[in-house]
């Protein structure tokens, strides 16, 4: 029989026995052991699901979900629907079902890496958005912990899942994919769509797998016809003791690259093993792996061979060195024939053994060390020492791969020096001559110095900070087009944020342009428009023509003074401006004064005077009050009068244009408002009498509008010319737009005359608001017969394109929204006149919206071809396309085109010189998709079995066979051979049309003993290998 002790506290009375204590406490236990075996599933279900809502609405996420499992073995999630709340990187996911199974025990003892028995995902599509920064590769953060993933379940069943990122320009999505992995069996993984940051993509990606013991291997993954991945490894094998191991094997054309990574966590870091072989790969295969768009980087790397350990976030560790050498080099402008790199880490120190760059005579050579520092974040402010230089003695080599191709050479040399985190630089460039199809100089020499205090890490220093900089630059005899200038001077002084520009003097003879002026950096460049600024303005010209080469037909001769001086603060502009000139020679064309003044206060232009005079009666002159600040607030006054518009032909020969003019022309205009509401108000006055222009003879145009914020009205509309009358009526008020008595007249034959009325807000222009409702109703008729299209040309001054002759007819009703309408146009007896051998063509196009779709069929015929048929049709928005100014790239489109066989003998009409040309063509082309990704699918082919030219010189082509692929978004060359007498050419690449408002082409034609040119005494052939992109 057990003992008790009773005690008795201070007021006599007996305290519970010691014995009947425990029994009662084992009883509540026991108690609360059967609850929690009874109704622990609901209970931590609930709290499971409590915590999971706590922690979404932290990230601003409504979390919609139905949680099961038994808790110690297994959860299952069924239909989760996540939304944002607020700012989120989450636009939304949703997942059918995700069940996760694993062993509690081993979760409470060795943590999630072992403990995860199987992973199972069913119809997932996952929509991120990150906010923050567009998504690129980006080394790890140093200040946090770096760790290996944990999660390698020991089964992965994953159905139909989809993963979008948005980024910019084009998304991360990996769309449809399919996972199974199970150590009993071999495993598949397939993705129906891979579309990479780059914009590379592929389709129906699949890779046969082995996962064993957490060791996976992909194997035979096919990304296109010459290129792959033999295998891809991810051995977490050692998960536990916590290491990871990469290992790939990738293939493409000729080259290889192989890989072994191992990683091991370490002192909060990853201690890492890299080794990788490289041999003879394209450069523009690294592209998509570096979200770089296609043919970025291009050129062939012969060799690419790393070996590097170390601890990841401590550069004092590394050790390895790295040897690449890379030919025919090229990015957008920069090229070069051979670069070889050796980098080497020993010791704490890295250093340049080989860094050089040659493109045929020219070479660059660096060379340097620097010191790796203990902590990674310290890397930039190191101990350091790099040297540049440069011999170019042919710089259009150099440059050959910009526009403004240079010539002559030059000398660059430099050197950077840190040293106890500050920066010292001094760059030198010299030339002795240098010249491009648009100018020449000579003596160039630029020099620059900078120093810097290079701030730590995470320092909230300004960027300018500390920076202390010095530039000149000197040029002598200076030519750009018709241009000269005997020399050009300037020189430039940094210090912190403010930059001062000490002195821009360019001098030719006894003339002077000279600028001056400062500026303070911005900390942040989206407030670079409120930095302080002034500018100082000198033009002291006795004689203008001067700054032209003598022989320039259009130099301005004269004297010509200008100043002026403009200050920022706080975002306020105050200054003046004024120019001032006299008897102004331009070829024939005197301006017997040229006049400009303004003045600037509180950012409110006061343009007093701007006038050019020829004479007392011929002038243009104007003033205005224009407010820089806000809406932009304006009022002015603009006239010009010409009594003989003869006089500005010098004008017209300036540019180019050698039409004949002449004539009187008025022109009054007054108004004033606000430009940014578009809240403006004025009248304007045209007149031209007895005009000439081209072949257009007695021309007559006259226009009086007068426009306010409520509306437009346009009662006078009139142009006419010896052979041509036109004339409408146009008015914009309320909620319509109608143009009016539309009528066009050739002599004595009336050929159009319509009517339109529209839906359109004029007082929604420059707001936020719809213009066009989609609910306004729309009216509109327009007929036009038989207009001759050559005359049409002639009338209006211009050199015809074509002759024949065109009707329109288009009718419109219903609403923007709903429209019914229908455009068609026929063109007859169509010819070229710039191609005599072009016979007639008729052209019929017809275009039918019903609704919110557009139709389109359209025909060209020629008596020497089978009709040339499209058909094409879209969904149409109009007020969205009014208010964007094009198509959506989202739109859908399905087109077709397709040309019967026919011979090609109708080609001779576009090359000149053909005497005989036998063959045939064919084509047929689907396009579908979307603007932005179109889908091209179809073929075309072409076969020549002889083509002769008329000069017995130039050898015929024989046994030529063309066809081209439609495939995807491009245009791919299968075959273009053919023979020209014993020797061959071939033509391949292709057209790929990332939009369809966009094409880039990729040609080369190759030829192998080519005959080009044979007669009596001469007979040439060429071998040739030319690429056009």
């Amino acid at each position: 029989m057990g003992w008790s002790k009773a005690v008795v506290d201070e007021y006599g009375q007996e305290a519970i026995h010691a014995g009947s204590w425990r029994r009662r406490a084992l009883i509540a236990l026991g108690i609360f052991g059967a609850l929690l075996l009874i109704f622990h599933r609901p209970l931590l279900l609930y709290i499971g699901r409590n915590i999971a809502l706590h922690y979404a609405a932290k990230e601003n996420l409504k979390l919609e979900f139905r949680l099961e499992g038994s808790v110690f073995t297994n959860l299952t999630v069924r239909n989760l629907h996540a939304t944002p709340t607020g700012p989120s990187d989450v636009e939304s996911i949703d997942v059918d079902l995700a069940r996760v199974d694993y062993g509690l025990f081993a979760l409470l003892r060795h943590g999630v890496s072992t403990a995860i028995k199987n992973v199972e995902v069913r119809s997932a599509r996952i929509v991120m958005n990150p906010a923050k920064a567009a998504l690129r590769p980006r080394p790890p953060n140093p200040k946090n912990k770096i760790e290996l993933p944990d999660v390698f379940p020991e089964r992965v069943h994953i159905a139909n899942a989809t993963i979008i990122v948005r980024n910019r320009p084009h998304d991360f999505i990996a769309e449809h994919a399919n996972v199974d992995l199970d150590p009993r069996h071999l495993g598949e993984i397939r993705v129906d769509k891979l579309q990479l940051v780059g914009g590379q993509t592929w389709l129906r990606l699949a890779a046969q797998t082995t996962y064993s013991n957490r060791n996976l291997t992909l194997r035979d993954l096919i990304l296109g016809d010459n290129e792959r991945f033999r295998s891809i490894n991810f051995d977490a094998s050692q998960i536990a003791a916590r290491k990871l191991g990469i290992n790939f094997d990738y293939v493409v054309a000729e080259g290889k690259i192989s890989g072994a990574i191992a990683l091991r966590e370490s002192h909060d870091s990853l201690d890492t093993n890299v080794r990788i072989r490289s041999e003879n790969v394209p450069l523009s295969a690294f592209n998509k792996f570096a979200a770089l768009p296609d043919d970025w980087l291009r050129g062939q790397v012969e060799r690419f061979d790393v070996d590097l350990a170390g601890l990841l976030s401590s550069p004092a560790t590394w050790n390895g060195n790295i040897t690449a050498t890379v030919k025919d080099f090229r990015q957008e402008q920069t090229a070069f024939d051979r670069g070889e790199f050796q980098i080497v880490a020993k010791n704490g120190v890295a250093t340049f053994q080989t860094a050089e760059i040659k493109q045929q005579q020219n070479e660059f050579h660096v060379k340097g060390s620097a010191e790796l520092p203990r902590d990674i974040r310290d890397l930039g402010r190191a101990p350091a020492t790099l040297e540049l230089a440069a011999t170019l003695p042919d710089l259009q080599q150099v440059t050959a791969g910009i526009p403004q191709n240079i010539s002559g050479s030059a000398e660059l040399s430099g050197k950077l020096n840190i040293k106890n985190a500050n920066l010292d630089g001094d760059f030198l460039v010299s030339a002795p001559s240098i010249a491009s199809k648009d100018g020449r100089c000579e003596n160039l020499s630029a020099a620059v110095k900078l120093s810097k205090k290079i701030p730590p890490t995470g320092s909230i220093k300004p960027w300018f900070e500390d920076l202390v900089s010095d530039a000149t630059i000197t040029i002598s005899n200076l030519r750009f087009r018709d241009y000269v200038a005997d020399s050009v001077e300037g020189s430039l002084h940094a210090k912190n944020d403010l930059v001062a520009f000490d002195r821009l003097l360019v001098k030719r003879k006894q003339n002077e342009f000279a600028v001056s002026g400062e500026f303070r950096l911005p900390k942040d460049f989206a407030k670079i428009q409120e930095q302080p600024a002034k500018i100082d303005i000198s033009l002291n010209v006795p004689q203008l023509a001067d700054y032209w080469v003598p022989d320039s037909p259009d130099k301005i001769s004269g004297p010509l003074q200008a100043t002026g001086q403009i200050e920022w603060k706080n975002g306020i502009a105050n200054g003046q401006l004024s120019i001032f000139g006299a008897n102004l020679h331009l070829r024939d064309l005197v301006f017997t004064q040229l006049n400009g003044r303004c003045e600037i206060w509180n950012s409110v232009v006061y343009l007093n005077d701007v006038s050019a005079r020829l004479n007392e009666q011929d002038f243009v002159s104007g003033h205005a009050i224009v407010d820089l600040r806000g809406s932009h607030r304006y009022s002015g006054q603009w006239r010009a009068n010409i009594s003989d518009l003869s006089k500005l032909r010098p004008l017209l020969r300036t540019f180019g244009n050698q039409n004949e003019l002449g004539g009187s022309l008025m022109v009054d205009w007054e108004g004033g408002g606000d430009a940014a509401a578009f809240k403006r108000s004025g009248k304007l006055k045209l007149a031209l009498e007895n005009g000439r222009y081209g072949n257009a003879r007695s021309l007559q145009v006259n226009a009086d509008a007068t426009y306010s914020p409520d509306g437009l009205d346009v009662p006078t509309i009139f142009l006419r010319s010896d052979k041509m009358y036109f004339q409408a009526i146009a008015q914009a008020k309320g909620d319509r737009l109608e143009i009016s008595k539309i009528e066009l007249d050739q002599e004595q034959a009336k050929y159009a005359g319509g009517y339109i009325s529209i839906p359109f807000i004029w007082k929604n222009l420059g707001t936020d608001e719809p213009v066009l409702p989609s609910g306004g109703k729309v009216m509109a008729t327009f007929r036009s017969e038989n207009l001759d299209i050559k005359k049409l040309f002639q009338d209006l001054g211009l050199k015809p394109a074509a002759s024949g002759l065109l009707s329109v007819q288009f009718d419109a009703s219903g609403t923007l929204g709903d429209l019914n309408a229908q455009l068609g146009v026929q063109m007859r007896d169509l010819r070229s006149l710039s191609l005599e051998k072009f016979e007639p063509a008729s052209v019929d196009l017809i275009a039918q919206a019903k609704g919110k779709e557009v139709t389109i069929t359209g025909k060209l015929q020629q008596a020497k071809i089978q009709p040339l048929e499209l058909t094409a049709n879209f969904p149409l928005d109009v007020p969205k396309i009014a208010e964007e100014g094009r198509l959506a790239d989202e739109t859908p489109i399905t087109s077709k085109l397709r040309l019967p066989r026919s011979s090609v003998n109708f080609l001779r009409q576009f090359i000149p010189g053909v005497q005989e040309l036998d063959g045939d063509a064919a084509l047929d082309v689907d396009v579908r998709g979307t603007i932005a990704k179109p889908v091209l699918s179809g073929s075309g082919d072409m076969t020549i079995n002889v083509a002769r030219m008329s000069d017995p010189t130039l050898p015929a082509v024989q046994n030529f066979k063309g066809r081209v692929n439609f495939a995807n978004n491009a245009l791919t060359i299968e075959q273009c051979r053919g023979e020209l007498s014993g020797g061959h050419f071939t033509v391949s690449g292709g057209v790929t049309f990332p939009t369809l408002r966009n094409a880039e082409l990729n040609l080369q034609l190759k030829a192998d003993s080519a005959l080009v040119a044979r007669n009596d005494t001469l007979t040439a052939r060429a071998d040739a290998d030319i690429k056009v992109t």
